[in-house]
């Protein structure tokens, strides 16, 4: 497993969540959250496929690829909340916050079955058993 791409890819996720929030804010409070939602499951799906590109990584690995997303999109998060000077109590107590993060680990296991390639042709093909290589032949003394 690797945390550079696991952490460089729930940063990336963070950034996106948040300018579609604040975007679709400016428009209309009222839907934010399925907004959110929508793009939390686009662009969980895209990670984990791009993700899987580059590593190969069991379903354990993605449940804790998921969670190490979830971490990172909370602290980006928790800081864009504070820095915008939000009410920390009444941001928090929104639900469909803790849905969203749900729906990182959700998706991303969907998106390990999807594209974890099992179905396909196996990784090693089998192959007949290896011959014993011939005896040298005997060479007449000179």
């Amino acid at each position: 497993m690797e945390f550079k791409f696991s952490i460089l890819f729930g940063i990336i996720l963070a950034i996106i969540v948040l300018a579609v929030a604040n975007g679709v804010w400016m428009v209309d409070p009222t839907y934010v959250s399925p907004a959110a939602m929508i793009t939390i499951i686009i662009f969980t799906l895209i990670f984990t496929k791009l993700y899987l590109g580059k590593v190969s990584a069991s379903m354990k690995d993605m449940v804790v690829v998921s969670i190490v997303w979830l971490i990172v999109v909370a602290i980006i998060e928790a800081i864009a909340a504070f820095a915008m000077g939000m009410d920390l109590t009444a941001y928090y107590s929104n639900y469909m916050i803790y849905v969203g993060y749900v729906l990182i680990i959700i998706f991303a296991i969907i998106g390990h079955k999807i594209f974890s390639g099992k179905g396909g042709a196996p990784a090693t093909p089998a192959t007949a058993p290896a011959e014993k290589p011939a005896a040298p032949p005997a060479t007449p003394p000179a």
